[in-house]
Parts: C-alpha cells; structure tokens; sequence
C-alpha cells in the first residue's frame, strides 16, 4: 500500500471518528467546561477521539448499510444524553451522574418546565449535535480493508485509555492548599461533575462514572480509622447556654421548597416573616447542593448531619444503612412519635424506605388524601385533612418532618399549579414584574397559608405552648430560568452566595435572637440536638452555638465560606482578613471534609455505633 492510498485510509477513518469528537467538544465549549480545564488539552480529547475510533471500528465491522445504521445509533444515543446533560447544565450548572439518573421519572413530572430553556442557544447546540452525526453517517467508508482499519482503530482506543491519565498533573502527595487544583487529584476522586465532564469529556465520564460505582471498597477499615481521628481532633462538644432549651417539646420540623431568602419577607410570606423575627434565626445560613436531586440533598444532609455524595444520590443506594443519629432516630430514642409528611408518592425519591432509615415510624403522602394532584400540591391541604393532621398531633412527644411542595418549579403560564396560585392571590399579578417571580411568590404564600393554618390547630388543640417549630429552606430558587433575575433578587436581599437560604427556630415566648455565624446544612441536626437536650453526635456537622465552632459552608466544588473569605474553584473570591496560612488550612480541610464525609457513607460508620 502506497503511501497516498495510506492517506486516503486514514482520512476515510478520520471522516467516521471526528464526528463522535466535535460532539464532545461542542458539548464542552456550550457547557463552560474551558472555565475548568481547556478545550484544547491533550487528555479530554484523547479520551474522546479514541471512543470515537472503538465506535467507528464497531460500525466498519458489518457491510455499509447496515454499519450506518449502527453508526446512526450509536451517535443519536451520544447525542441525547449530550442534549439532556446540556440542558441539566443551564438549570443546576452541573451535569448527571449516572446514579442521578435513577430519578428520570421523578424528572418526567416537570418537563414542562425545560421548554422554557430552549432558546437560540439550546437550538444551535442541537442542530450543531445534528450536523455531525449526520457528516459521519454520510462519510463512513464502504471499501476500507476491515480486517487492518478496525484493529488499528481499536488498537488507538486502547493506547489513548493508556495515555489520556497519564497526561493529568501528578497526585498530591499531602492534602496541601492547592491539591483540589491538580487534575489528577480530581480525576481519582472523580467528585464534581463540572471539572470531571471537562477533564474526560462525555464518553470517559460515563465509563468512569460507572468504573467507580462499582468497584468494591478496600480500605473500609483505613477509612474508619481516618474517620474516627477526624473526630478525635475536632473538640468534643460542650454544654452552653442554649444546651436543653428546648427539652422535652414537641417539634414540627419544616423543610420549605424554593422559599429564598428574597423570598420571604412580610409582603410574600407575613406568618414566616413574624416567626423568623419572634424565634432563633440563623441569618447566614446555606445549602450547598452536593447531588442533582436537590431537595432530597437537603433533605438528607438536615436529618443526618452529612452530605450525599457529590457523585450520585444516596436515596437508593443507602437506605438500608444506619442513621442511629438522625433526627427522626435520636428524637424516637427520647421517646417521641416520629411521622414524616410530604405532597410526593413514598416512591419519589425512595421515601418510604429512606424516612424509615431516618426514624420515622411512617412516611404520609398527601397525594393518599387527596382528589387530585392540584389538592395535593398545596401545602395548606398537609394541615387542612384532618386525617393527616391527626396522624401529626395524636401521641405526644411528636417530631413531625414536613416537606412543602407548593414552591416547586416552573413559575409559568403553563403550569398549573402557579395558575392556581395567582387565582388564590391575584394580588400578585404585578405586570412590573417577570411573570416568573409572580409564580414564586403567588406560590410561596400557599406555603404560608399552611403555617397559619398550623399556628391556628395547634393553638386550637392547647399544643402550641409546648411545640417547637423549626424551618429551613430545601435550595435556593434555581427553578427561575432568567439568571440575572434571580441573582438580583437575591443581592438585594442581601446574600453573599446565592446558595444563603431561610433558616430559623420558633417557640410560644422565644426571646427574639439573630446568630449571624456562617452556617450549613449539617449543622442544623447537632444544633437540634443541643437544642433538646440530646447527646450531640459525631457527625459532619456542629452545633450552632458551640463556642468552638467558628462556622463555615463547604461546597462540592471544593470551595468554602467563613464569616470573612469566599473560596470557589480553589481560588479566594474575596477575603477580609484572613492570613494566607490561614486559607491555606482551610482549602485543605475543605478537602478532608468531603473525603471524611464521603468515607463515612462508604462504610456505613454509623451501623457499628460511635460513642
């Protein structure tokens, strides 16, 4: 074979290859990913050309006809899920993980809303994703000498899975400030979806993804061991001034759906804006989003005090391990009856079984009481059945879990429930305004009606002098599909992230009180616990008012919030007074905080107990 017959095969193969890359880096430059790592090294594009050529190879293998017909397959598959990751990527600025797709179906329940993202951006992105897989149908050779070309093009697959790792910058040996930094370090933990995505590209970030899930765990008792000095360093909590506040009271804990800290206010939300004054509220407190099922993140952060993983969601994969210091867990152990209450199927984020790991004796749906999904989908329905408010009140000491439902996403016209709630509150059909923000706050006081709905039955029932009504906000209002307005609204309520959302404690003869100390999530259960009187567990969070603990939020992405410096991608944004030294030890405990985090799901820490 002479050398421009040579040329002419390789450019008949390179016709079939280069449409399965151009897909990769469509996907990564629409998504962002250069902000992560470059479009133009070696690795990401390595791993993908030589997908590319272990898919040509499959399709060069069977006569023309029917290998265009693989081909076309086998790219229209690539090209959907890089069309699904695309528009995941413009409502949370993150991409699915495999095991995040276990929720499609809870997803299918909104995909009206994703008609309000498709633009001339999503557009061009998709008819970009067309264009390619059509030039590669159009191209794929009929008369290369298959029995050389398919093994050569195999042969390329394998020496690019060979050498693409090998291209990443080296594993730090420590845990310094920067390690976050080395792509290496990422491409072994494989923990953000962004920075993995923009590391391997689509197809290396699937059979990685997959690689990880499975592989068996090894150092389960190295990881104990790094487990248990985590908390012998940390100082052992200590009684304070608010420790058994709260002793021996019922408690209504509420976990409310998009109400932001712009949100609520008087105008919006006039009971929770009383009780946020008249209670306990924790001003600065966030909700970092580690997993895409993000009020089910929130969900299971607040009741155990420890994130999801940051590469998949737990709520199938650990709901048969132990929370002995859950919220439902530790208030049962003190005698109380645990019932936890939410609009959704027991099936919506695996509920039933995960309510149960938590401690609750019984998960209610409202969708079990009511005629239809429009009933069941306002909140003020939870309070309003007398069957369910019974099941809350009827044995004393109570905790009672409620999830709201009204402020879900979308806002627009052509959902109904926004329909139905600016019918209830014309009041906020305000033409000044996106209509979007007219759905979220028509809908917000939905929310708001249930809590004086409740307020009224407990004080009705004599049980509101000795019940405890604790609120937190599930995320920030990511289901705005404008961006700027969403991040006015929240810069005008005075948020430093827009992650900041509405926690706040309330009881009959509170003494008003502000704790403006950097909070998260996985502080609310060992502040809880405090609260009550309970032991305090061992567990990723701290208890707000613990006098050794200066407070901060520690993001997925690696970053960090204290009182005076924002870090994000390993960089600070902003700093106030901290040392260098002082960032230094922060970014690498950030780091350690989500690999203890991590380490204590993958062994099930808690099933052998912790003293």
């Amino acid at each position: 074979m002479d050398k421009k017959q040579l040329l002419r095969l390789g450019g008949s193969a390179a016709g079939a290859v280069l449409p399965f890359w151009l897909l990769d880096l469509t996907l990564r430059a629409a998504t962002g990913c250069a902000a992560w790592y470059p479009l133009y090294a070696a690795a990401p594009n390595l791993f993908s050309l030589g997908f590319g050529a272990l898919f040509a190879a499959l399709c060069l293998l069977p006569r023309r006809t029917v290998g265009r017909v693989l081909y076309g397959l086998i790219y229209a598959a690539w090209a959907v899920y890089a069309v699904v990751q695309y528009g995941i990527w413009r409502i949370f600025d993150r991409f699915l993980f495999l095991s995040d797709f276990l929720f499609a179906g809870e997803g299918l329940g909104f995909a009206g809303y994703i008609r309000q993202l498709i633009d001339v951006r999503f557009v061009l992105v998709v008819v970009l994703l067309v264009l390619w897989g059509a030039l590669g149908v159009w191209r794929l050779p009929k008369d290369l000498p298959r029995r050389q070309v398919c093994p050569a093009l195999v042969v390329f697959f394998a020496l690019t899975q060979f050498v693409a790792p090998r291209l990443y910058a080296p594993v730090p040996e420590t845990l310094d400030w920067d390690s976050w930094q080395s792509s290496g370090y990422e491409y072994e933990r494989f923990s953000s979806s962004s920075y993995d995505l923009a590391l391997t590209g689509p197809y290396q970030f699937v059979v990685r993804d997959a690689y990880l899930s499975f592989l068996p765990d090894a150092d389960a008792a190295e990881k104990r061991a790094q487990i248990d000095a985590f908390f012998d360093e940390r100082p052992a909590h200590a009684d304070n001034e608010m420790t058994g506040l709260l002793a021996g009271k019922n408690l209504i804990l509420v976990q409310l759906e998009s109400v932001d800290d712009f949100v609520l206010n008087d105008e919006n939300t006039p009971t929770l804006a009383r009780l946020q004054r008249e209670g306990i509220n924790f001003a600065e407190f966030y909700t970092p989003q580690y997993s895409n099922g993000y009020t089910f993140n929130t969900e299971f952060a607040a009741q155990t005090g420890i994130y999801p993983y940051a590469n998949g969601n737990v709520a199938y994969s650990l709901s048969r391990s132990a929370f002995p210091y859950a919220v439902g867990s530790l208030l049962s152990d003190a005698g109380y009856t645990a019932n936890s209450f939410h609009k959704s199927e027991a099936k919506f984020y695996n509920r039933g079984a995960m309510h149960q790991a938590f401690g609750y004796v019984q998960y209610h749906s409202a969708l079990d009481y009511a005629e239809d999904e429009l009933e069941a989908g306002d909140d003020r329905f939870l309070i309003d059945c007398d069957e369910l408010y019974e099941r809350m009140v009827e044995t004393e000491p109570f905790v009672d879990f409620l999830i709201t439902y009204s402020g879900h996403l979308g806002y627009d016209e052509i959902d109904a429930l926004t329909t139905y709630a600016l019918e209830q509150f014309p009041e906020y059909k305000d033409d000044s305004r996106p209509y979007e923000i007219n759905g979220l706050f028509a809908k917000a006081r939905l929310t708001d009606e249930m809590f004086a709905h409740l307020l009224a039955r407990l004080e009705e029932d004599g049980l509101l002098k000795n019940t405890v009504i604790c609120v937190y906000d599930d995320h920030y209002a990511y289901g705005l599909t404008d961006r700027a307005v969403l991040e006015t609204y929240s810069e005008a309520a005075g948020g430093r992230l827009l992650e900041r959302t509405p926690c706040f404690v309330w009881y009959e003869g509170c003494t008003p009180q502000t704790v403006t100390k950097t909070l998260q999530t996985v502080d609310l259960l060992p502040t809880l616990a405090n609260l009550f009187g309970l032991p305090v567990p061992d567990t990723m969070g701290r208890d707000a008012f613990d006098l050794d603990y200066a407070g901060y939020a520690i993001f997925p992405n690696g970053g960090w919030l204290t009182d005076t410096a924002y870090a994000e991608n390993g960089q600070v944004v902003w700093n106030n007074g901290m040392t260098d030294a002082e960032i230094s030890e922060m970014n690498a405990f950030a780091r350690r905080f989500q690999e203890i985090n991590d380490a204590i799901l993958d062994t099930d820490y808690y099933a052998q107990g912790k003293e």
